[in-house]
């Protein structure tokens, strides 16, 4: 059984800083077909048969998927998370906290993005079964010609 959350020192001194950085792949057609399907969508529709240079938008929340890293199955956690989730220095059990975007310009297909992350809080509590972390990150997301296309807050719970 854990004992709970542990936050150190090194954690609290890194609130205000740069946590993570990536660059994705240029943005395909093929990654945007499979993310409509995977998200109940119908693939096929996507794209312009009759001209295939046209200009093709992503949907709204295309902008974070394709900035997330591809890891092998056995480099999960234990628990099947990604082990870059949450913050260096903050560890326990993992709950979803609450998410926020903001959209601000289209994606599209052909757009490289680059994301920054920092750390924005850490909030320790007391909850009724035991101790919790609220680690709360931001992230800014440019396409390669540097525009903020989107922003993004995430909250994870450590227990």
């Amino acid at each position: 059984m854990s004992a709970g959350p542990v936050v150190s020192a090194a954690a609290r001194e890194a609130i205000g800083t740069v946590t993570a950085t990536y660059r994705s792949d240029p943005v395909s057609l093929r990654q945007l077909r499979e993310y409509v399907a995977a998200t109940g969508g119908r693939p096929e529709e996507w794209g312009d048969p009759d001209d295939p240079h046209a200009a093709i938008v992503t949907p709204p929340l295309f902008f974070h998927a394709v900035c997330r890293r591809v890891v092998a199955e056995a480099d999960l956690g234990a628990d099947g998370q990604y082990s870059f989730l949450g913050v260096e220095g903050v560890s326990g059990r993992t709950m979803a906290g609450g998410h926020k975007y903001e959209l601000l310009k289209p994606v599209k297909v052909g757009d490289v993005l680059s994301v920054t992350e920092r750390l924005k809080d850490i909030t320790e509590k007391d909850g009724r079964t035991g101790p919790l972390v609220f680690v709360t990150t931001e992230a800014d997301y440019h396409n390669h010609e540097g525009t903020l296309v989107a922003q993004y807050q995430q909250t994870t719970i450590f227990r």
